[in-house]
């Protein structure tokens, strides 16, 4: 019988993608070996992959009540490099929190001068624009690159897929990136195969969340409270069942324009898999 673990990790994955979790889980069991042990969660409803503001702003209300699962977690990893909720996930959090995009973007200042970021669709260039500014790295930062896949087709075609990254951190390179960035938790069984193929520093921003928040843990730190982390003051909520009713639902899945290169519809229908435990929690408790 194994030991009881140490430490705790909560790996959460904003989106309701089972398949992108299972790729997230097999990078965060290497990194959270004993004393811990880990656990990945998918946002318990929403969209099954994370494209634009709205889905961002879905997720991170979805994602909140993950933090209060027992047993309490000692860290929390937000794996989703738009880093969605990030900041309210901090504010609530008893313990520290990590979004993967934070991490690996940290980590890249210290393995070069510039960094680039390759993502799915063209429509993730703005948000990761705004994503870098909003950290103050412009001045690091040499772009996006985008793939022209979908978040959840990545996988689809593997060899397709690193051909068309490995085109695109040619064009990074030639906007003066010498550190890649994967930006998408759905890119993580990408990295070594690109770093062996490019011979740049090729970061896979899931691994760096994942050793961000184990070296935070194991050193005792703790988020400030004193300025951008401060607790909230107490707050009324009204309404909330009629916020999170039928009404809510019919306005997310209807009525609005979706963009021509989709033709109005959703990705394509994925067969579903028979469960094998809780939503969300399929072989998420990793003991090692």
């Amino acid at each position: 019988m194994n030991p009881p673990s140490r430490f705790r990790a909560l790996v959460i994955n904003p989106n309701t993608s089972s398949e992108m979790s299972a790729a997230i889980r097999r990078t965060a069991e290497a990194v959270f070996t004993a004393p811990w042990s880990c656990r990945v969660l998918n946002a318990p409803g929403g969209p099954e992959s994370l494209e634009s503001w709205r889905d961002y702003a879905l997720a991170a209300v979805a994602s909140l009540p993950l933090l209060k699962l027992p047993p309490p977690p000692s860290g929390v990893v937000l794996a989703c490099f738009g880093d969605p909720g990030l900041h309210a996930l901090k504010e609530l959090a008893e313990v520290p929190v990590v979004g993967i995009a934070e991490a690996a973007m940290s980590q890249a200042l210290l393995l070069g001068g510039r960094f680039g970021i390759l993502a799915g669709m063209a429509r993730a260039v703005s948000l990761m624009d705004a994503l870098v500014q909003g950290y103050g790295l412009g001045s690091r930062y040499a772009g996006t690159e985008p793939l022209g896949i979908r978040v959840l087709d990545l996988e689809v075609d593997r060899a397709r897929t690193l051909r068309v990254l490995g085109k695109a951190a040619g064009r990074l390179a030639q906007r003066g990136a010498d550190v890649l960035l994967l930006g998408c938790a759905g890119l993580t069984s990408f990295r070594e195969e690109l770093a062996s193929e490019t011979g740049a520093a090729v970061l896979d921003p899931v691994e760096a969340g994942c050793r961000m928040l184990r070296a935070l843990v194991e050193s005792g730190a703790a988020t400030s409270r004193a300025g951008l982390y401060a607790r909230p003051a107490p707050q009324n909520m009204h309404r909330l069942k009629t916020l999170f009713g039928p009404e809510l639902r019919r306005a997310l899945t209807t009525g609005w324009p979706t963009a021509r290169s989709t033709r109005g519809r959703p990705p394509r229908p994925r067969p579903r898999r028979a469960p094998r435990g809780p939503a969300g929690s399929s072989g998420g408790s990793a003991a090692r």
